[in-house]
């Protein structure tokens, strides 16, 4: 993502605002109402947004990098020559014997001139490259939003399908308690507004232009009719929190709704990483089926 794909908006800015650098600041207000009155800021932090929790996801699952022992060494070598250095100074030879009777005695030139700070230079560029590693990892996906070959999130992987496989009990671990609010709503959200969705039977998702949607009713006859069965809702919702990463979930509603025309569960949960809306096709909680994703926003 660049910001000659959405002419007049600070994409930098707004990587920030998404990341929570901005939490607490005038700025973060500034941005939140660009957000909600300029459509070029809402299309690229609808883009932005799920992508970022993505690469957060995959990053806090990669297993922590040892620096190599080589460099170990001379980093506490280096650390140890330099205390030294500042105290003694660098050691001056000798003055010759054949100096010059009247003359001042110059000191001479010593062989060789230590630059402590060209030392910390390039023991800073080690760190760099030591943490570059995971932000070039961040920043890789979130260009590919910009070709737009990252439509929705795909958080699924093997093994959150193998924990996902597990039997109710296991489900049961991952969810704090039952859903605080269930509903059927039929409602059609999108990645757009999947952010604002209803919390309780008294609120209604809003489109992407701020309406109120009408809800329709659910026939019996649904794809989701599975998903009403409470061990199979909590074989979803484990399926979910373990596809996360966020630990155990508190669920503060279920949907029965639907995500770009097709049948979803529209979950609204918090975790140790945050609050999240969720939307889950049928095959959600099913061995080998993982969450089912279909979308899901942090929100904030």
């Amino acid at each position: 993502m660049t910001g000659a794909e959405f002419h007049g908006v600070d994409i930098d800015l707004l990587a920030d605002y998404v990341g929570g650098a901005l939490d607490g600041t005038p700025e973060a207000a500034r941005v939140a109402s660009l957000i909600a009155a300029e459509p070029g800021w809402r299309e690229a932090y609808e883009l932005l947004a799920p992508e970022m929790a993505m690469v957060g996801a995959l990053l806090a699952e990669l297993p922590a990098e040892p620096m190599p022992d080589d460099v170990v060494a001379r980093l506490e070598a280096a650390l140890a020559v330099e205390p030294a250095l500042r105290v003694t100074g660098v050691p001056v030879e000798a003055v010759p014997e054949s100096v010059d009777a009247g003359h001042s005695a110059a000191p001479a030139v010593p062989p060789k001139v230590v630059d402590l700070g060209e030392r910390r230079r390039k023991r800073g560029n080690r760190r760099w490259i030591h943490f570059a590693a995971p932000i070039g990892v961040a920043a890789g996906a979130a260009a590919f939003v910009g070709y737009g070959l990252l439509a929705q999130p795909q958080f699924a992987t093997e093994q959150a399908d193998s924990r996902a496989a597990g039997d109710s009990g296991a489900g049961e671990a991952m969810v704090a308690a039952a859903p605080q609010t269930t509903l059927t709503s039929g409602i059609n959200y999108t990645l757009g507004t999947l952010g604002r969705a209803s919390k309780s039977a008294t609120e209604l998702p809003l489109d992407a232009y701020g309406n109120s949607e009408p809800p329709r009713v659910m026939t019996s006859n649904t794809e989701l009719n599975r998903l009403t069965d409470h061990n199979a809702l909590l074989d979803c919702l484990n399926a979910i929190a373990a596809e996360n990463g966020g630990g155990a979930l508190t669920v503060r509603s279920v949907d029965y709704a639907r995500f770009d025309g097709d049948p979803a569960l529209v979950v609204r949960f918090t975790a140790s990483n945050g609050e999240w809306a969720w939307a889950s096709g049928p095959g959600c909680g099913l061995p080998g089926g993982g969450a089912d994703t279909r979308g899901a926003v942090p929100v904030r």
